[in-house]
């Protein structure tokens, strides 16, 4: 029955998808018709306003540039240095030193702005002609600047006149012997209508209209005109047949249709709410609407196309994409998982499914975490014992179960209660035990601070205490006085016994285990004393030193390469029983055999079993304390081998690694999104990781690495090629030619284009 019900619910699934794309296609022919005859009017008003934007974005740019030249001309012409220049009269004579000292301050204020090709300030009182690498007087100066359409007095007159905000339009201007399109922009300082000097500034013609080749096509035609109604400057496409004089405008900005030497144009303007200017875009209305019929035409083609050719396709993909549901359908009916409900249909069906499986996962994710206290558990008990490989998998393990380390150093200690006399317990001690426990632990909770307990045996309780200092002697006052508290608080209160013993302080997490295995120590060796400190107990001079869990610590250390800790660990062996106890000679050959055992298993672990199996069958043969200590100083030095073994491997596959991370920074250092973040997520690794490792393998942080290449390559391009610092400084990537310059500055020591200046000649070569 429920076979039959997915069959035919599958057969109107398919009809349920194939319906609607007949709708849909039908309803798109109606809708079609309409939408034509709305599109002359709609992509005529979207031309306009593209025209519009476009001349917008333009006058926005430029008015940004003029306002950092205003800008700038400010800054200079307040600067006391370069203002008390217009008192002089002869600057060259006893005045040379304030000339000087001007045209320093003058490299003070480098003008990184691509519009201007050069600047000069040119004083009225004394005929000084001055910029940040030029100085002369006027009559010389006249040889470096020529304007070859005006009289041979008028940069004299220039001079004479107060200007504010003043342009020449723009026309071929002599810099140097060569020929340049240019505008002249002047700004004069001094009293209102009295000139004392005048700052002359060369704009590059063609910078100003660059933004605008847009307009640049058949017919079509722009000028700029300043607040006064003079055309500075001008782009004319072929054909164009450009007014002579200015258009009178009825607004500020807008679009309109006028006759203009008998072409009808379509004509856009804005005005400068910065400096008046107005922009005015012209082009022929029949290009435009050719454009329009020519878009009209190719939507409808494309339409009718793809209408024909979705109809064939829709049904193809109506049945293909309707599989996977299909396939959910047939899963859940072989499953048994469909609702009862015949009339929820195919969806709803789908629905009522996963509401069913959301309600499963809830319940399992409910039981997960009943489960987290016995993980928890589960993971403290690796912690105690030892049997984590290293901090990475402690710290993946961690994340799992939800623990937080709060400390910077850590201490072990073990609660128990002594009044324990027999060795088999039976279900009423065990009660009382928990009992015990339970009002220990709640002490214990809120009388030290970030403590965490853990169960170690019926009667015992684990203390895993963290301390944000590294002083042992603050650690060890803490410690004594929490549990000199906490014992106290749980005779008065309780009525209980209890005694603590104490491992030592450790500030690595892998060294739990020993702090808890010092504190098991302690505890054995306790006695009469509540409180005993495993650093205050001597040892045992009949037995030997190797905790239980030492075996794994070392094989965890081999494992990973940490020659570093496994040398103190095996240096603490050898000196707790070959210098600090003098055990007996059979006692050091169980030792050794123990030892070797270890050694010879880690070995095998690894892949080095070489010189391990001699070392330990000569072991057997041993009957000096000499030749035992030997012996174990040949094992040691075989683990430790096996260390370096390890770890040359690592750093091999590291250092293979770094190798295509620095290759693929080398090959990408020139797009703008390079970034530590970007490299640590192509190669799935963390920032903090990444930028240490390139500290330690290159010697510079990651950023100074980039800048280099960047730099390097730079310097490059500004010797054999003449692309402007701007455009350099987009090809090694950088944002702007500001953040380039500074950067450019801060690492090289001059400017850029103090470093093309100084290397011109490279560049002829």
């Amino acid at each position: 029955m429920i076979k039959g019900r997915h069959i035919r619910m599958e057969s109107l699934l398919i009809v349920r998808f194939v319906l609607p794309l007949f709708i849909i296609l039908t309803l798109s022919l109606i809708v079609g018709f309409l939408i034509y005859q709305q599109t002359s009017s709609v992509l005529e008003d979207e031309v306009k306003a593209s025209n519009r934007l476009l001349l917008e974005q333009g006058m926005n740019v430029l008015d940004k540039r003029w306002e950092d030249i205003d800008t700038q001309i400010r800054r200079i012409t307040n600067d006391l240095k370069v203002a008390r220049l217009q008192q002089i009269d002869d600057p060259f004579g006893v005045n040379l030193y304030r000339t000087i000292e001007a045209r320093g301050r003058l490299l003070e204020y480098y003008i990184s702005n691509e519009l201007i090709m050069n600047y000069f300030i040119v004083f009225k009182n004394s005929q000084l002609v001055l910029n940040n690498d030029y100085t002369s007087r006027l009559d010389d100066f006249s040889s470096v600047l020529q304007y070859p359409n005006q009289s041979e007095n008028f940069l004299q007159s220039l001079v004479e006149t107060y200007h504010n905000r003043d342009v020449i339009p723009a026309g071929n201007v002599s810099l140097q012997g060569t020929q340049y399109e240019l505008l002249t922009y002047l700004r004069s300082f001094g009293f209102s209508n009295y000139s004392n000097g005048t700052i002359i500034m060369l704009i590059k013609n063609n910078e100003m209209t660059k933004l605008f080749k847009r307009f640049d096509t058949d017919g079509s035609w722009i000028y700029i005109a300043d607040e006064k109604g003079k055309i500075i400057t001008s782009v004319e496409g072929p054909n164009a047949k450009m007014p002579q004089e200015r258009l009178v405008l009825p607004y500020s900005s807008g679009v309109m249709s006028s006759s203009i030497n008998g072409d009808d144009m379509m004509v856009t303007y804005v005005t400068s709410a910065y400096n008046g200017w107005t922009y005015v875009a012209a082009q022929p209305s029949k290009v435009v609407l050719k454009k329009i019929t020519y878009i009209k035409n190719t939507t409808i083609t494309i339409f009718l196309l793809f209408l024909f050719s979705g109809s064939l396709i829709g049904i193809y993909m109506t049945y293909r994409n309707s599989l996977p549901i299909r396939k959910i359908i047939h899963t859940l009916a072989n499953y048994r998982m469909m609702p009862d409900d015949p009339k929820s249909g195919a969806f709803g069906m789908i629905s009522q499914s996963i509401s069913m499986l959301m309600t499963s996962n809830q319940e399992l994710q409910s039981k997960m975490e009943r489960q987290l206290p016995f993980l928890r558990a589960a993971f403290f008990e690796k912690v105690l014992r030892g049997q984590f490989q290293s901090d990475a998998d402690m710290e993946a393990v961690r994340t799992h179960v939800r623990v937080d380390w709060m400390g910077e150093a850590y201490l072990v200690a073990v609660l128990t209660f002594p009044d324990r006399t027999t060795t088999a317990v039976n279900a009423d001690e065990i009660e009382y035990l928990n009992q015990k426990k339970l009002i220990a632990s709640e002490i214990l909770i809120e009388m030290i601070p970030d403590v965490i307990l853990h169960d170690v045996d019926v009667d015992k309780i684990a203390l895993i205490m963290q301390f944000t200092e590294d002083e042992p002697a603050s650690i060890y006052g803490k410690a004594a006085g929490y549990l000199e508290s906490v014992q106290l608080q749980i005779q008065q209160q309780c009525g209980i016994a209890s005694i603590i013993s104490i491992g030592n302080y450790y500030p690595q997490r892998m060294d739990i285990t020993r702090s808890f295995f010092e504190a098991q120590q302690a505890l054995i060796r306790s006695k009469d004393n509540r409180i005993i400190w495993f650093k205050e107990i001597l040892p045992n001079p009949s037995s030997y030193y190797y905790p239980e869990n030492m075996e794994t610590r070392l094989i965890n250390l081999v494992r990973t390469g940490n020659e570093e800790t496994l040398v103190k660990l095996l240096s603490e062996l050898h000196w707790h029983n070959f210098v600090d106890r003098s055990l007996p000679v059979l006692v050091l050959k169980v030792f050794l055999f123990d030892f070797a055992a270890s050694v010879y298993k880690i070995s095998g672990e690894i892949g080095e079993v070489t010189g391990v199996e001699t070392a330990v069958a000569a072991a057997s043969i041993l009957d000096k304390v000499e030749s035992i200590e030997a012996h174990y100083i040949q094992l040691k030095n075989k683990l430790e081998e096996m260390s370096r073994s390890v770890r040359h491997k690592q750093n091999d596959r590291q250092q293979q690694w770094f190798q295509e991370v620095i290759a693929f920074v080398d090959n990408q250092y020139s797009d703008l999104q390079m970034s530590l973040a970007l490299l640590a997520e192509r190669f799935n690794v963390t920032e903090t990781y990444l930028s240490r490792l390139f500290k330690e393998k290159t010697g510079i942080n990651f950023f100074d690495y980039i800048e280099s290449l960047r730099i390097e390559q730079s310097k490059k391009l500004l010797i054999t090629t003449e692309l402007t610092v701007g455009e350099i400084a987009l090809r090694v990537g950088y944002s702007s030619s500001n953040t380039f310059g500074r950067a450019f500055k801060r690492t090289v020591g001059i400017s850029a284009l103090a470093f093309r200046n100084g290397n011109s000649g490279e560049m002829q070569e």
